[in-house]
């Protein structure tokens, strides 16, 4: 009897030793999560730090962006124009895989994940926002909808990539003369060209991509998001004109970054004005999406002063500030759609999705 009452008492305690070591692991993560913020906040102080030591950023001279409030305003309504854009793509990478969302919805959740991503970087961040906001409703296919919002980021960071390949044959002297900008271009090249075969693999070699996710995940369960996924994706193949106008779109809304950057320069180094932003701009975006430190502060900063200053100009690091701030000013809208509280939808489904299995 006292055997059976220790396999009773056991089998009792063993639920709770689970999820005591389950919370054991929660507050590991926890942990280790704010450390890690802690260190990049660190790495990004101390990139500001230098470039106000060295000059590079003199921050009473962003005050210049409130004496010159008609530039200003012209650069908040480039900023909204690129969010605007954003938000049609988004909208329209929705309906190849049989779902909707308008154009309202799409404009309210990228102005609530924008005021996330500038407010609150690596805490929240505005795609982990995205994400759950066009999700939390919609439990029948939560693994469609975040395989179309991750694929519009991949879009996104795609046209990134070739903009500056588009733009490079019209500075062919600048770019033999300095090595860097010739690493950059090769580099997005590579990156893009990745890319590209890995979202044709998944459109036309859909058996061997459903392998490779089998032989690396060792769930089934997570093996049937993937191939959720994968079909999702396949999607597109009958769509083709959807990929090219998101691709459009976004291309247009990186060209809203550039002049968002060139008015920068024209408050506060009016001299640098040169058409060769054109291709350093998208070069230091690149670096300001790495995920070095919280929204690439620091980093995207030090890229810009560099890459402008390879080229001869003057003002850099200043106009990403301005960016950024100018980017704060228009994420207080998304403060207020957020503030407006939940139940608002942001994503509008078909019925037919009640019949789908629930992730």
């Amino acid at each position: 009897m006292t055997i059976e009452n220790d396999r009773a008492n056991l089998s009792l305690r063993e639920p709770q030793l689970n999820q005591g070591n389950l919370n054991e692991r929660r507050q590991t993560w926890t942990v280790r999560r704010a450390v890690w913020m802690l260190v990049r906040l660190a790495i990004a102080t101390g990139l500001l730090a230098y470039l106000t030591k060295s000059h590079a950023i003199d921050f009473r001279a962003l005050s210049k962006l409130i004496t010159a409030w008609p530039i200003s305003l012209a650069a908040l309504v480039l900023m909204f124009l690129d969010i605007a854009f954003m938000a049609a793509r988004l909208s329209l990478l929705f309906r190849p895989p049989g779902l909707r969302l308008s154009f309202e919805n799409s404009l309210e959740l990228n102005l609530v994940s924008s005021f996330f991503a500038t407010f609150l970087p690596g805490a929240a961040g505005g795609d982990l926002a995205k994400l759950y906001y066009a999700a939390a409703e919609n439990k029948g296919r939560r693994t469609e909808i975040i395989t179309v919002a991750i694929f519009d980021r991949v879009i996104g960071l795609f046209s990134l990539l070739l903009l500056p390949l588009f733009v490079a044959p019209f500075f062919p002297q600048l770019i033999q003369a300095v090595a860097v900008l010739r690493a950059l271009l090769v580099l997005s090249f590579v990156l893009a060209l990745c890319v590209l075969l890995a979202f044709l693999a998944c459109l036309f070699f859909p058996a061997t991509v459903v392998r490779l996710w089998r032989f690396s995940l060792r769930f089934a369960a997570l093996q049937n998001l993937a191939e959720r996924a994968l079909v999702a994706i396949q999607s597109y193949r009958r769509s083709p004109s959807t990929l090219f106008a998101a691709l459009g779109l976004s291309l247009l809304a990186n060209l809203t970054l550039i002049a968002v950057t060139a008015l920068a320069i024209l408050v506060l180094h009016p001299s640098s004005m040169s058409m060769k932003m054109c291709l350093v701009i998208p070069l230091g975006d690149l670096a300001n999406n790495l995920p070095l430190t919280p929204g690439g502060l620091g980093v995207g900063e030090s890229a810009y002063n560099a890459l402008f200053h390879a080229v001869g100009l003057e003002g850099g690091a200043e106009a990403l500030l301005s960016w950024r701030i100018w980017r704060a000013a228009v994420g207080l809208i998304g403060l207020a759609l957020y503030l407006r509280g939940p139940g608002r939808a942001v994503y509008e489904g078909k019925t037919s999705m009640e019949n789908d299995t629930t992730v």
